[in-house]
């Protein structure tokens, strides 16, 4: 496992977030296991949950991983992307919100 520098893996609950071998989070990332915006704005209860980055992903860059999302085995995550959906096994996935990258064959 590669944690970069300045990542934050997140602040209350970073029990919450599993980093499997060989997994690499890049510089700037922010993997995240909780969400309190309907906490503060609504008066509900914050969301909880566990956050994966399976063996051998790559997350890049200034990247931000919501709750509750795994990003499957030897997947890649393209610098700046915002990840709200599980990322499968292998998938490429950039941008804002995170999609699905095609392969060139």
């Amino acid at each position: 496992m590669e944690i970069g520098y300045f990542v934050i893996l997140d602040n209350l609950y970073p029990e919450h977030v599993v980093v499997e071998n060989g997994a690499t989070i890049a510089a700037r990332s922010t993997v995240l296991a909780h969400d309190e915006a309907r906490a503060y704005t609504k008066g509900e209860e914050a969301r909880v949950a566990t956050t994966r980055i399976k063996e051998g992903a790559f997350v890049g860059v200034h990247c931000v991983v919501l709750p509750g999302v795994t990003v499957g085995r030897e997947a890649i995550v393209g610098a700046g992307s915002v990840v709200t959906k599980d990322v499968p096994d292998g998938g490429v996935v950039a941008g804002v919100p995170a999609r699905e990258v095609p392969s060139k064959q």
